[in-house]
């Protein structure tokens, strides 16, 4: 009686392993077949010999020529017959050609020929070929070639996850490569780096890739943006968004795009949705306030400007944005203004020392409250950063000539005429103090 159990526990098993792999096959999950084939190995499991021959086959299928070699060892063992060891000396004839042509490269150094070597190898439906190739081309650092080679690899194979990987490596090289040229403010080379990167990515919709796919486009929408190809911008951004609706960085781009090509209201929508997305970006509370500024809806702009600053205590540009408007409101009379103006622009300057727009402003906020010391001291501050500023030569004329220095005043519009914005308002103080001198 445990004979007849024992034998009738071994048929369960056996079928139990057959039926597997025949599942496993037609569904083309050939690394369980490996899987169960070594656990059928390993438990010693009384199988046939279409078993082995079965996974040896699945084996070859991943390039995985040690595995293909053992299975059909151990269907031989099985069932000695010719087509099987003919099967056998064929795979051993494949890696070790393909060992061959690799050590020309190693021992010899001979890169070319180890390529055209690997070329000439007629092995239809073998990856590991066009992935040796790209090791080598890889070894050389001629990483387009490398990955056109591990391109085909993983089409051929793409159950063999180190062609994959190695096929990531060298796209992960392309955008690293564009992430240093974009640090460089190269941002033409940047964009052609990211460009090929995202032509070569895969195409599979799993949430890895797909990220992957999303953060590229964004490095792209900015480098694009950088180089006034805005409407470029914007598309890839407008693909983006279809993809992934809650990033907030990419609304708040678009906005960016959209406010040069001058579709403000469109603008204004994205950037309040980038808010939405993130109530604590303070960027977009700064983009939203300016673009109310230019609306001339102060209270809104102030609203969204000071919310920036809540979230962002240092934010140089939102103090800056709001000096601004308390300037203009003093250039149109109400000069009580100007005391706030003063306030938000040294705050600017006291979180970036080196603003010399800022600093222009200030001379030009103390020139009109006639503290002409003061505007010459902001005047000299800018043009020590931006030695060549047409705005502080024109505030430090004014405030020389207010302080009596008319020589000093007349050398400073000399420098500020030579910018168009203010050579026929420098030429006219020019001319004063000459009418002055004589």
């Amino acid at each position: 009686m445990k004979v007849v159990i024992f034998l009738l526990i071994g048929y369960i098993f056996t079928n139990s392993y057959a039926d597997s792999l025949f599942i496993l096959k037609s569904n083309e999950d050939y690394l369980r077949v490996i899987e169960l084939a070594d656990d059928a190995i390993k438990k010693s499991i009384k199988l046939d010999h279409t078993f082995f021959k079965s996974a040896s086959e699945s084996a070859l299928k991943i390039d995985e020529f040690d595995k293909s070699i053992k299975y059909l060892k151990k269907a031989i063992s099985l069932q000695d017959n010719k087509s099987y060891r003919d099967e056998w000396d064929r795979i051993v004839r494949m890696r070790k050609d393909i060992e061959i042509a690799l050590k020309k490269y190693q021992e010899q150094g001979d890169y070319l020929g180890a390529v055209n070597d690997l070329k000439a190898l007629n092995f239809p439906n073998c990856g590991l070929v066009d992935y040796s190739i790209g090791k080598l081309h890889q070894q050389e650092e001629d990483y387009k070639s490398a990955l056109s080679s591990f391109k085909k690899a993983v089409q051929i194979n793409p159950y063999r996850e180190k062609y994959r990987l190695s096929m990531n490596f060298i796209i992960g090289k392309f955008i690293s490569d564009g992430d240093e040229y974009y640090s460089m403010r190269d941002f033409s080379s940047a964009n052609s780096q990211y460009m090929f990167a995202f032509s070569n990515l895969s195409k599979d919709d799993n949430e890895i890739d797909l990220q992957k796919k999303i953060a590229l486009q964004f490095k792209i929408s900015k480098a694009l943006y950088f180089l006034k190809e805005y409407s470029e911008s914007e598309k890839m951004l407008n693909q983006l968004l279809s993809l992934d609706d809650n990033h907030f960085e990419a609304f708040k781009l678009i906005g960016d795009v959209q406010k040069r090509l001058d579709k403000r209201e469109l603008a204004l929508k994205n950037y309040l949705k980038a808010i939405d997305v993130n109530q604590s970006y303070e960027k977009a509370y700064l983009a939203v306030g300016q673009i109310y500024f230019s609306k001339n809806n102060i209270d809104k702009s102030l609203e969204y400007l000071e919310k920036a600053i809540d979230l962002k205590k240092d934010y140089a540009k939102a103090y800056e944005t709001i000096g601004v408007i308390y300037q203009n409101a003093g250039d149109g009379g109400n000069s009580k203004e100007y005391t706030k103006s003063i306030y938000y622009y040294e705050q600017a300057i006291t979180y970036d020392r080196r603003n010399y727009k800022v600093m222009a402003r200030l001379s030009s906020v103390y020139n009109n409250l006639l503290n002409f010391d003061l505007s010459k001291k902001y005047a000299k501050d800018c043009i020590k950063v931006k030695r060549n500023y047409p705005d502080a030569y024109y505030e430090l004329g004014i405030a020389e000539k207010g302080l009596g220095n008319r020589i000093a005043a007349m050398e400073a519009f000399k420098s500020a005429k030579k910018s168009s914005k203010w050579r026929k308002i420098a030429l006219y103080e020019i001319d004063l103090i000459k009418k002055e001198l004589n």
